[in-house]
């Protein structure tokens, strides 16, 4: 974990554009919970290998799915060498940068042959934890875990209209999405307040949440039960004081999806502003620890928050969805 501390590369990296480099991965972002119940904590009991589903590209390449979806990566520093794994569960990306002592780590790993055992733990705890290097039967294994995860939430939406949905990004993409939305509110990039609350920044479709946002699709639509297209995504980070007054979405929210992003304090476990729902059996109050997803019926489930306490401050963002045949406008 030692490769976490060290503060170098990063400075030659634009702060204003999105990356999430493993040589200095920010872990004090990373919610505690989920690395203490992380597996790659834990030492391999069968051997590494190269993940074949992971692409080590040059700068500037990206994986060939995403040549003609670029404009969802403006704001992305595509600079050095990247590394993009497929989820095995989600069939999401997961984009990752290679400062160049793992880079030199990476490149020297072959297909088909095991992880030398000579690569340093903090080094292993890394690429391990990214899913650059895994065991033989990790993928079909977190598949299975996955399936069983989406079965029950499924069940839970088609009774409901919500569903609670975890681990909707990599716990590394959601430390440096903490980081770079944290940069760009300091830095006037979102604008405060908007048409519901005067106090919370607020933006649409900023094209970051918007890759995230094309990525999660395919994990919601398992979840909804029908096919689904992205419509729009909007971030919110609420100042102390701020609420969310009752109310239902707008068509092209029919599918609506609270991803819980940050909160301050930081808490152990979930946070202590619940979102609330009226449902036909009451009032429901869930939540959300750092990284958890809440998937409802935007356009039929009323949803809204009480007022933050004072000293608070939480950021989400909302990932809307419409069914794949809906032809109105998406924004």
């Amino acid at each position: 974990m030692g490769v976490g501390s060290r503060q170098t590369h990063s400075a030659t990296l634009p702060p204003g554009q999105f990356y999430c480099l493993l040589d200095e991965l920010p872990l004090h972002l990373i919610p505690q919970r989920q690395l203490e119940s992380a597996d790659w904590q834990k030492p391999p009991r069968q051997p590494l290998f190269l993940n074949a589903q992971c692409s080590v590209l040059p700068a500037g390449q990206v994986p060939t799915e995403l040549e003609s979806h670029r404009h969802l990566l403006k704001d992305f520093c595509l600079q050095g060498t990247m590394a993009w794994v497929r989820d095995p569960a989600t069939a999401s990306l997961h984009p990752f940068w290679l400062g160049p002592r793992l880079e030199a780590v990476v490149t020297s790993l072959r297909a088909g042959t095991p992880v030398p055992a000579s690569i340093p733990r903090d080094v292993l705890f890394l690429l391990a934890g990214a899913g650059i290097v895994a065991t033989e039967e990790q993928a079909e294994r977190r598949a299975a875990e996955r399936a069983e995860v989406v079965r029950k939430a499924a069940q839970r939406f088609r009774d409901r209209g919500y569903a609670p949905l975890g681990n909707l990004t990599h716990p590394f993409n959601l430390a440096a999405l903490r980081r770079y939305y944290r940069h760009a509110i300091r830095c006037g990039a979102i604008p405060l307040g908007d048409v519901q609350s005067p106090r919370r920044y607020a933006i649409h479709n900023e094209s970051v949440a918007t890759f995230f946002h094309h990525q999660i699709a395919s994990a919601v639509s398992a979840v909804v039960g029908e096919a689904i297209k992205p419509s729009y995504v909007y971030l919110a980070s609420y100042l102390s004081r701020a609420e969310l007054k009752k109310h239902i979405d707008r068509e092209q929210c029919e599918f609506s999806v609270t991803l819980c992003l940050d909160f301050s304090p930081e808490p152990e476990l979930a946070t202590s502003w619940p979102i609330r729902l009226d449902t036909p059996e009451g009032t429901v109050r869930v939540y959300q620890a750092l990284g958890d997803g809440l998937v409802y019926r935007g356009t039929k489930v009323p949803h809204y928050r009480h007022v933050l306490a004072e000293g608070h401050t939480s950021t989400s963002i909302f990932f809307h969805y419409v069914p794949a045949n809906f032809s109105g406008p998406l924004d």
